[in-house]
């Protein structure tokens, strides 16, 4: 009785860190509930219930969990083989060593070494979140396949050549020598899998960058030519305005720098010769993303503004999600403030001790809309089809440990803000 309860909650264990997900959820009621008071009601029945009953339970608790029914085999078969290798390592022990007092040698090896497994896997699994592949794993059909043969073989040998036939020790050894080549063999599947996706991964990155700074020259070269042609303008203002001095033609100076200069001047003070603090952006994708969408913000006839006080070359986050989330919000940004009459969209970037800090800020048509409702699924007030950006910003944002967001309404003016840890 003991033993299948420890083996449950390493099971439970082991699931939850499978799934990524160690919050308590309602889900996990079920596992509590009805999994373990039903597999030891089947252990009245014998071990091969048991064990049955087990899996199947597990199964449906991790459909629950997952909503994914090719997912949960996957994972029950490698919770599962996990728990029987261990189980077999144990068992070899304690008959080649002749252990005194087995039953207390098991259950207490299996607990400490149970929980050993679950402090490395957690380890293991928050290192493969660090890299590109991870942020959203689903599992192959090769690996499913191979995965669900291992349960059925897993189950068949236990039932079948072990509960059956009396846990004989060279059918033990046997067994624990074919489950551990299934073993070997998803893990070997499964990083081939990992290389090929990371690879194609950063293939897209790449891409990404490569496009985004071929914008961001194309844009720079557009300033070049607007530079070039001010400074034609600017000798020949000079050249007009030495003749009207040097024919002493007053009248016709004021007319003509009402009529030519004034209207340079108000052309200076536009937002599009504003963006000096964009070269404090250190990082490529990042800077062209702000950079594009302010000066489309300004074609619009939107009036924007950008600050950053302090140079950021880090953002201790990944700059390709960064720049898809600040790409979501900014396009939100200028959708909303097209229309308006003044609309107005500010960016700040602020580097703290401990954090960096993103703001992006525009006027806002309607006031009357609840934050809560913005973020939900398909929500829009610009019509169908529309209204997944909150969503996937929040998305993106969630996936990046270091990362925070915040969405909120002050006066006439919706504000997004970007907070990222540069602690540890």
């Amino acid at each position: 009785m003991i033993m299948f309860i420890i083996q449950l909650l390493l099971f439970f264990l082991y699931a939850k860190e499978l799934t990524r997900n160690l919050c308590f959820k309602s889900a996990d009621l079920f596992f509590f509930l009805v999994t373990i008071p039903v597999t030891l009601i089947l252990m009245l029945f014998g071990q091969v219930m048991a064990i049955m009953g087990m899996l199947l339970l597990l199964i449906i608790y991790l459909l629950i969990l997952t909503k994914n029914f090719k997912t949960s085999i996957a994972i029950v078969a490698i919770d599962y083989s996990i728990g029987v290798l261990l189980d077999h390592v144990i068992d070899i022990t304690i008959r080649i060593m002749k252990v005194a007092n087995s039953d207390f040698f098991y259950n207490v090896t299996m607990l400490v070494a149970g929980i050993g497994i679950a402090v490395g896997l957690y380890f293991f699994l928050q290192s493969d979140l660090e890299g590109n592949l991870q942020k959203d794993y689903q599992f192959s059909s090769t690996e499913i396949i191979l995965t669900s043969i291992m349960l059925i073989v897993m189950m068949f040998l236990v039932t079948f050549t072990e509960s059956m036939q009396g846990n004989d020790l060279q059918n033990v050894i046997y067994n624990f020598v074919i489950i551990l080549l299934f073993v070997v063999m998803f893990i070997v599947v499964h990083v081939a899998r990992t290389k090929t996706i990371n690879k194609d991964l950063e293939l897209r990155e790449q891409r990404i960058r490569n496009e985004s700074t071929n914008r961001y020259l194309i844009q720079i070269e557009q300033h070049y030519n607007e530079l070039r042609k001010f400074r034609h303008e600017y000798q020949n203002t000079l050249l007009s305005l030495e003749e009207y001095l040097r024919s002493d033609d007053i009248e016709g100076l004021k007319k003509y720098y009402n009529t030519s200069i004034k209207p340079i001047s108000v052309a200076l003070n536009q937002e599009k010769y504003k963006f000096e603090d964009i070269s404090r952006v250190g990082n490529k994708e990042i800077k062209s993303v702000i950079f594009n969408k302010l000066y489309a913000a300004q074609l619009d006839g939107i009036k924007v503004s950008f600050e950053a006080k302090n140079e950021i070359k880090d953002f201790y986050m990944d700059s390709l999600d960064l720049a898809l989330a600040l790409g979501i919000i900014m396009d939100n940004a200028i959708e909303e403030t097209r229309d308006q009459e003044h609309g107005t969209i500010q960016v700040g970037f602020i580097k703290g001790n401990t954090e960096i800090v993103i703001i992006i800020q525009n006027s806002l048509r309607k006031n009357d809309i609840p934050v809560w409702k913005m973020k939900e699924s398909g929500f829009s007030s610009k019509g169908s089809n529309r209204g997944f950006g909150l969503k996937n910003l929040t998305e993106i944002i969630d996936r990046n440990n270091r990362a925070t967001l915040e969405t909120m309404k002050l006066n006439n003016y919706f504000l997004q803000k970007v907070t990222i840890s540069t602690k540890g």
